[in-house]
């Protein structure tokens, strides 16, 4: 029943955002780290990517779903494989994989890396605040269950 209550909210959604921006975060990190090193290339996760299965995914839980219908996925099907299964449908591991080697408009300097600590920071700083901002909905919305659970209103 919880379970079940939990799916039907944007907790499952939100939980992919807090993932993919944590994996971002350390290749972004990876990146800073290696700015001084001889050919290094910068690396990004596939943002937009990302995005279009995010969107994919609020549209499909928009949708109204037929009896036995798995066109609506992140509404909990009874079987957690299930669950799982379609989950992993829509975020594919490929997400969270960084791109080696990322082109970016920037100067490639002579030793072939294409370092921009600049815009390295700026890249982190906004995956940060969209981090923070998925963690305290998600907060947010498990506060405001346990308040229903614990009666107090």
């Amino acid at each position: 029943m919880l379970k079940s209550l939990l799916d039907s909210s944007t907790v499952p959604l939100l939980k992919q955002v807090a993932k993919f921006t944590e994996h971002r975060q350390e290749v972004l990190a990876g990146n800073i780290a290696n700015i001084d090193t001889p050919g290094y290339r910068m690396r990004d996760l596939p943002v937009a990517d990302f995005q279009q299965a995010l969107e994919k995914a609020v549209q499909q839980r928009q949708q109204p779903a037929s009896p036995g219908d798995l066109a609506s996925p992140l509404l909990a099907p009874e079987d957690p494989a299930a669950l799982i299964a379609v989950e992993q449908s829509l975020f594919p591991e490929r997400l969270f994989q960084s791109d080696a080697g990322l082109e970016q408009d920037h100067i490639t300097f002579q030793d072939a890396n294409n370092r921009g600590i600049e815009h390295q920071m700026m890249q982190m700083t906004e995956n940060k605040l969209l981090q923070q901002y998925a963690i305290q909905v998600m907060k947010s919305q498990l506060d405001q269950l346990q308040m229903v659970i614990t009666e107090r209103l």
